[in-house]
């Protein structure tokens, strides 16, 4: 079925669209953007030609001692319109259901949901009695909502138990006793009303839901939501959240980011694009977030990560992993017309690499810092002054010790260094080969012309000169730029006094507490300037 779901315009402007459908929807948007009463919008729009319910954030999660007992038109109407008598409807819903104040409301309708659950078993009991009577034959029993809850309530929570007798709701954790639904947890509780408002809602019905994450463990969020749906292929389910992380599990959802909120019920939203090239779960970052971008190497919570946090605090940084995902992130943003709006840059380890390609990756907004590896900013010549006075040394001595040892290093691993430099640059070489024409003979041709450009004794004694270069001039900038070894800063412990790896983490805890500033500082020098 194909959904026609009201919406204000996207631009702003005052007025509204249509968005036809026949996907979930996920509306996603920062805090303060106006997604909850956007919400109450689409459910005004769009009641008049639908059933639409609207289950709030703002709920009551309070169980009562018994279900009212309620025949099952009373309570359709109760749980809808919040209320059963002939004054029902959506004229009168907003004071009944909301008290006049749909955005900010505490929705308290736990009992008006355990009535109707009761309610439609008890009419299902009723129909299936009289057929067996007519029929005089037995047939199989149909499901009611309330076996539909407990049979996907035991799929997700395995160790729960969970029944309806006599009014109430009875829960038991694996032998021991039972106890009232009363005493169930906030997620038990917020678990048992997702399941039970969303499979009790008539067929064909909109059911908005604000902040489907809510009291929910992040380990149980997707899977509840994926039961729920396999549940309701016949209902559209929207969902109003600012979980990012959600937003991307609902994969076949049709995602929409809300951008601005006016405060006269006009909004600025657009349809997330979908591009092969940056995954969905990152498109949504990066357009959530609203800061130009930097994509670095790494994983969140790591070195690289932490320190690109503090030098650029104005940028939205993203760890990619490698080198090459951050390349290929970065041209993926730039060549996104959707994200025009912001600006991405590129940051990732020198290990290697030539001028030639150093400079084809600042036209793309992608930079490399002034060391081999991250790591090695640890060893620049300001941090191992902060460190030696910190300690108590003479600093001059300290940087002579490192260019020691590093010039020491650097010799014994001379040969495997210089090749390795000249491979990376005999590799990106070899990646411009292209066909010249489109025949066997245009490819022979094609390797042939990028083999003749790779001087191969040219490229290895440049290499060789640059790091003897290094060697000979003591030039610590140097030699950290084309020493490539992740272990440096654990390497040099020994020098300070310190234990095998104590280095590193005593600078991290230096730039997390009293040195940040200038640590910052003397990084900031090493690294690309992005204004």
């Amino acid at each position: 079925m194909t959904y026609n779901i009201i919406i204000p315009k996207r631009d702003g402007s005052i007025g509204q669209e249509t968005i036809n459908t026949e996907n979930n929807i996920v509306f996603v948007g920062a805090n303060g953007a106006g997604k909850t009463r956007l919400s109450v919008r689409i459910e005004l729009f769009t009641q008049n030609h639908i059933t639409v319910h609207r289950i709030s954030a703002q709920k009551a999660l309070n169980i009562p001692d018994y279900a009212h007992i309620k025949n099952l038109q009373e309570a359709e109407k109760d749980l809808l319109f919040g209320r059963s008598d002939q004054y029902a409807g959506l004229e009168r819903k907003a004071g009944s259901r909301w008290g006049d104040k749909p955005a900010t409301f505490l929705l308290n309708d736990y009992d008006k949901l355990l009535s109707l659950l009761f309610a439609k078993s008890t009419e299902r009991d009723r129909i299936y009695t009289l057929d067996a009577k007519e029929s005089q034959a037995y047939k199989e029993v149909p499901k009611s909502p309330i076996d539909m809850i407990i049979e996907l309530w035991n799929s997700i929570m395995p160790h729960r138990e969970i029944s309806f007798l006599d009014g109430k709701v009875v829960a038991k954790k694996t032998g021991q006793v039972e106890y009232h639904g009363q005493e169930m947890s906030d997620g038990e509780r917020v678990v048992l009303y997702l399941i039970g408002q969303c499979l009790s809602l008539p067929e064909n019905s909109v059911i908005i839901i604000d902040e489907p994450e809510t009291h929910l463990h992040k380990s149980l969020v997707d899977k509840l939501w994926n039961k729920i749906e396999a549940q309701t292929p016949n209902k559209l389910l929207l969902y109003i959240t600012h979980d990012l992380e959600f937003a991307a599990s609902r994969t076949d959802a049709t995602k929409i980011w809300v951008k601005e909120y006016n405060g006269s019920n006009q909004w600025l939203w657009e349809e997330i694009p979908i591009d092969v090239k940056i995954p969905e779960g990152l498109m949504l970052e990066i357009i959530g977030n609203r800061k130009n971008v930097v994509f670095c190497e790494g994983e969140s919570g790591k070195l690289d990560s932490t320190i690109y946090q503090l030098v650029y605090p104005d940028f939205h940084i993203i760890p990619r992993g490698s080198g090459s995902k951050v390349i290929e992130a970065t041209k993926a943003f730039r060549a996104n017309d959707s994200l025009h709006h912001l600006t991405a840059f590129g940051i990732i380890d020198s290990d290697y690499k030539g001028v030639e390609e150093i400079s084809a990756l600042k036209e793309d907004n992608i930079h490399t810092i002034s060391v081999s590896e991250i790591e090695s900013l640890f060893c620049i010549e300001p941090i191992l002054r902060i460190i030696s006075e910190h300690l108590g040394f003479d600093a001059n001595d300290k940087v002579n010790e490192v260019i020691d040892f590093l010039i020491n290093a650097l010799n014994f691993e001379f040969d495997i260094q210089v090749s390795s430099k000249a491979e990376k640059i005999i590799e990106y070489k070899l990646g411009a080969y292209s066909k010249e024409a489109n025949t066997e003979q245009g490819l022979v041709n094609g390797l042939a012309t990028t083999l003749g450009r790779i001087d191969i004794p040219r490229i290895y004694e440049e290499s060789r000169i640059l790091y003897q270069t290094a060697i000979d001039n003591r030039n610590l900038e140097q030699l950290l730029l084309i020493y490539n070894r992740k272990s440096l800063p654990n390497r040099i412990s020994g020098i300070f006094g310190l234990a095998k790896g104590e280095y590193g983490r005593l600078l991290v805890r230096l730039l997390k507490r009293t040195h940040q500033t200038e640590i910052v500082t003397a990084l900031k020098a090493y690294l690309p300037n992005l204004n």
